[in-house]
């Protein structure tokens, strides 16, 4: 057995060491009722004293299945998509499947590129967060039309109405955060959005002007700005809301944390005369936030876990054909307020 030590011990050869044919040894390795429990029995006992381990490609190669998942996201940098890669990551495994992640660091062009590379890999399934600049989806309808599903998940592909998504209720967790504030007793809530031109960016917005009309609270255009996610361009947009005195904001409901923490740290660095009355709000929940010298008042939790398990969940029911590829389905996962 030494010269073996370094070899990978195959199917053919343990079926030599056990005397029996490789098909009756691979039936029960794979636990079939037609082989008697004393020969699994031997069979199993024998390939675990050997280290045997099956071949993964030809199994895979016989279900005609790579047992790839592909993934493209904006950015792992960023604390929602790290959440909810561990979700998909660990409910895939689970399953018998590896993942590819990419990056499109939000760029469109970045993200065509992958879908043709994870295309080439040929990936079971597709699960994507679409960049801020996607309004085609010709690189990724390819894959349906070859039978591959996709599934669009926390960014809400509005352009692309036939297609599997799963998003986070936004719209419900912007209106929980500004209701909040009104029961506060805030009247002049500001709100700083995302890309304003984005479709995914909406639906927070919508519920922002909801919780306003339902208090009878006016909307007043002075109270909204919008930022890219460059941080420069935060600090016009935030410069914007709380340099006009005549509507001066006394709160804020902000797209994501990072960029509240960037208008916390500005309204602080310039002494900002109300700063210490000025509440506000993100969607996020991040961790360190109770290290902060001036946390926000409360924050909205996504729950970014279970849209990815989700996500993931509904993909591989289209893999295995319990749902039709073109019986499109939307999830939605709801948002929680966390008061710090």
């Amino acid at each position: 057995m030494k010269a073996m030590q370094n070899t990978p011990v195959t199917l053919k050869f343990l079926a030599e060491k056990l005397k029996m044919s490789v098909s009756t040894v691979s039936k029960a390795l794979n636990n079939y009722a037609t082989i008697n429990e004393y020969t699994k029995k031997r069979v199993q006992e024998m390939a675990k004293e050997l280290h045997f381990t099956p071949n993964k490609s030809a199994i895979n190669l016989k279900e005609r299945k790579s047992r790839i998942i592909g993934i493209i996201l904006p950015n792992l940098l960023d604390y929602f998509f790290t959440r909810s890669i561990y979700g998909v990551e660990q409910f895939a495994m689970k399953n018998g499947y590896n993942v590819i992640i990419s990056q499109s660091h939000d760029e469109l062009e970045k993200e065509i590129q992958l879908a043709d590379m994870l295309l080439r890999r040929r990936v079971d399934g597709l699960i994507v967060a679409i960049s801020k600049n996607t309004q085609q989806f010709a690189h990724l309808d390819q894959f349906e039309n070859m039978g591959i599903p996709v599934v669009y998940y926390t960014r809400n592909p509005s352009f692309n109405l036939s297609c599997h998504k799963v998003l986070g209720n936004t719209f419900q967790g912007c209106y929980k955060a500004t209701k909040f504030l009104i029961d506060r007793g805030h009247k002049k809530i500001a709100y700083l959005g995302g890309p304003k031109m984005i479709n995914f960016t909406h639906d927070r917005f919508n519920g922002y002007i909801n919780a306003l009309k339902d208090s009878n609270i006016p909307f007043s255009a002075e109270l909204v700005a919008y930022t890219d996610f460059d941080k420069e361009n935060t600090i016009t947009a935030i410069k914007n809301l709380f340099n006009n005195t005549d509507h001066m904001p006394t709160a804020l409901v902000a797209f994501k944390e990072p960029i509240l923490f960037d208008a916390i740290k500005y309204l602080k660095s310039i002494n900002h005369p109300k700063f210490n009355e000025i509440e506000c709000i993100g969607f996020g929940n991040t961790p360190f936030i109770s290290y902060l010298d001036s946390p926000p008042i409360a924050s909205i939790e996504e729950n970014p876990e279970s849209v990815g398990e989700n996500a993931i969940k509904l993909l591989l029911q289209l893999i295995n054909e319990e749902i039709e590829i073109r019986d499109y389905q939307k999830v939605m996962v709801d948002c929680k307020l966390v008061v710090h």
